[in-house]
């Protein structure tokens, strides 16, 4: 690697002018410390020049304000970069050849003359190869994640010229990373490891249900099967609560090879139910493993009060309040500001304090009087969970008073807006809310919304769900936040016009916009603000040998985040009892890790010093499965492999032609050497150091006079 560096200086004014007033400063300071009285040593009266001098030039420097911009250009002789795929679903079946067949291939790639490589093993997590170059492939790993691998491409992209993927295409975590693979501006060639022929085999291949229900209401559950080779043949499918079946439906499998059954589930009581979808194998089937699906659902006890606090009447106002509306489980409550002290159909200010949940949509503006904003403040500072959506008409000097509550900053505000489209996290949304909504390519069609046109991001310990695209150009700005610390949940849009997300779905999919104001509600009406010590786990359901992650919230009486406290859980499976210690990782957020060695259902509690707590121990639970995702179907996905080579100019191979990729990462690794730029402003004029450095010249040259005794 060649690097080089350079600057630049750029002043706010004419260079000439400039350069003549520092020559004018530095005969002025000259001329007067060329006859002193008394007279002093030369070296003294040199010395007063030059802090003379030093002191006008820093006063210029201010007034003309340069910016310093240090250039660092690196030239890298760039590689091929190796992913070895080490899951457990390639030693699923033939595991001695197919470890074989990728430790073959790894050899041909890196002994080859003229491929620069760098090897990486897969699967949950990259981890690189030791310092041998030799890779620790052992087929263990219990997940496969694609979309890590894109990422780690993109860190990288100033080192490689090129990338190869060895592996069966089978994803068990993330999300298909074909779409993002697009804007690599890297080849990468994927290999194919494994069984392409299909068996035949019953499968769960998706279910649609709400992540959030109301107790006593039937919420419908939907799960879509897949069969191979089971035409026009019967079978059964059960729904199960707490391991108790409570429906069961026999259905008759299609000949084009997809079905969907239904099943209307009305919980009779409120809180979290683990719930089960199974079939009943046939025989002749292939795997039973992939028979059920097992999840988890909220249950909300009673209906819930919302009061809408608006700023003006809006087409806004009016797609929500609809999409409100629809669900009889809500009591709505409107308060819009048609003047400053005057709200539509005569509403008082009092309906805030008796809401459970807050919209406040295109508040505060430039009208809203200083009493209301005081109301709402005074409401949301209680941890009363609310919904906030940034429109382009909000006054943002008056937003300012509701900064600390809302989980994002605003910077670089131009006082314009643009249009932007979202970028669904789609990994972030469907741990929030139901598969439904959180298909990407019902996202992607949806039309754009106006953003503030500044710098929006996310505070520490927020959720961003979806972030902005603008021209298919994915920005740093946030769209859609989320934010569940300190006992609080809230929930952000940071655009307005969403009423056209709602007319554009209105004839393809009629159910979005209702459905995702309402998943929204009762999200944050799931709010535990009571609660100062809570403990959860990234998922519910795992599969073995993964990691489970835990994490602990911990505020005083004043909601002040506690990082000094001890925190114990409790892990419980069957009659087996195991003990961890959380760790602080700052802000009131505790962090711990498990590794469960057995399917079925665990239970945890947590227990803490803190003082003044009125409950000091919480609990909760999650489920490992029996069969681990990587064995569930075991069929190469040479589809994907295909599709997603060609997203990025790449190509796909098979184990019987992947000699030929040799030839063509040698001409990559020919012509390999990629520039980098990088920059840094530097604005020393805005620096404190500066005027304390006059301060002392000027504070120098006095003394120095004084002593002399000069006039």
């Amino acid at each position: 690697m060649m690097r080089q560096s350079g600057f630049s200086i750029f002043i706010g004014g004419s260079t000439p002018l400039f350069i003549l007033f520092l020559i004018l400063i530095a005969l002025f300071s000259f001329y007067i410390y060329r006859f002193t009285i008394p007279r002093v040593s030369g070296r003294i009266k040199y010395l007063l020049f030059a802090i003379r001098f030093l002191i006008l030039a820093l006063i210029l420097f201010v007034i003309y304000e340069p910016v310093l911009t240090l250039i660092n250009r690196e030239v890298n002789e760039s590689k091929t970069f190796i992913y070895a795929d080490n899951s457990n679903s390639i030693a699923a079946k033939d595991s001695s050849k197919r470890s074989g067949q990728v430790k073959f291939i790894l050899d041909e790639l890196n002994t080859g003359s003229g491929i620069r490589t760098k090897n990486f093993s897969f699967g949950a997590k990259i981890d690189s190869a030791k310092t041998d170059g030799e890779l620790d492939i052992d087929f263990k790993e219990p997940l496969t994640n694609f979309s890590k691998i894109i990422q780690h491409i993109r860190k990288n992209s100033g080192c490689i010229n090129s990338a190869v993927i060895i592996s069966d295409g089978i994803i068990t975590d993330g999300v298909d990373p074909s779409y993002y693979a697009e804007r690599l501006q890297v080849p990468v060639f994927t290999i194919g490891i494994g069984d392409t022929t299909r068996k035949r085999d019953i499968e769960i291949t998706d279910l649609l249900f709400n992540q959030f229900v109301y107790a006593g209401r039937p919420a419908q559950i939907e799960a879509v099967i897949s069969n191979f080779g089971f035409a026009d043949q019967k079978c059964r499918i059960t729904l199960s609560e707490e391991n108790k079946i409570i429906a069961s439906e026999e259905i008759v499998l299609d000949a084009a090879g997809v079905n969907r059954a239904a099943f209307n589930y009305k919980p009779a009581s409120g809180g979290e139910k683990k719930l089960t979808l199974s079939i009943a194998p046939l025989p002749g089937e292939y795997s039973s493993a992939n028979n059920s699906r097992t999840f988890f659902l909220n249950v909300i006890d009673a209906k819930i009060k919302i009061c809408i606090v608006a700023g003006a009447p809006s087409a806004d106002l009016a797609a929500v309040n609809d999409a409100l509306s629809a669900d009889k489980n809500l009591r709505i409550k409107k308060l819009v500001q048609i003047s400053q002290n005057k709200f539509l159909n005569d509403e008082s200010a009092s309906v805030i304090d008796s809401a459970e949940i807050l919209f406040l949509l295109d508040f505060p503006q430039p009208n809203s009087s200083p009493g209301l904003i005081e109301k709402v403040l005074s409401s949301i500072s209680k941890n009363k969970p609310f919904f906030f959506l940034l429109s382009a008409n909000a006054d943002l000097s008056k937003y300012a008073s509701l900064a600390k509550y809302l989980p994002f900053t605003i910077s670089k505000n131009t006082n314009e807006s643009i249009a932007v489209q979202p970028e669904l996290n789609a990994g972030e949304y469907s741990s929030y809310f139901s598969s439904a909504n959180s298909r990407k390519e019902l996202w992607d069609k949806l039309p754009p919304v106006l953003q503030i046109n500044g710098e929006i991001k996310a505070k520490p310990g927020s959720t961003v769900l979806a972030s902005t695209r603008i021209k298919n150009v994915v920005t740093g700005n946030s769209l859609i936040i989320s934010s569940d610390l300190g006992g609080s949940r809230v929930f952000s849009i940071l655009a307005s016009d969403i009423w056209r997300w709602q007319l554009q779905t209105a004839e393809s999919n009629q159910d979005f916009f209702p459905n995702f104001m309402n998943e929204i509600v009762k999200w944050l009406s799931l709010s535990d603000h009571q609660s100062r010590f809570r403990i959860t786990t990234n998922k519910k359901i795992y599969s073995p040998g993964e990691e489970v992650i835990f994490s602990a919230q911990l505020y005083d009486q004043t909601m002040t985040p506690v990082d000094t406290a001890k925190i114990d859980l409790n892990i419980s499976h069957n009659s087996k009892i195991s003990e961890l210690t959380f760790i602080s990782a700052g802000n009131g957020i505790y962090t711990s890790s498990f590794n469960p060695s057995e399917p079925g259902d665990y239970k945890f509690t947590g227990k803490t010093n803190a003082a003044g707590l009125t409950n000091n121990a919480v609990s909760g639970r999650f489920s490992i499965d029996e069969i681990p995702a990587e064995k569930i179907d075991t069929r190469m996905r040479e589809a994907f492999l295909k599709s997603l080579a060609i997203a990025t100019g790449g190509n796909y191979y098979s184990i019987e032609n992947h000699s030929q990729l040799a030839g063509i990462l040698k001409k990559l690794n020919a012509n390999s050497s990629k520039e980098s730029f990088s920059k840094k402003e530097y604005s020393p004029y805005r620096d404190e150091w500066i005027l304390a450095l006059i301060v002392l010249l000027f504070s120098s040259e006095w003394f120095i006079r004084k002593r002399t005794g000069m006039i």
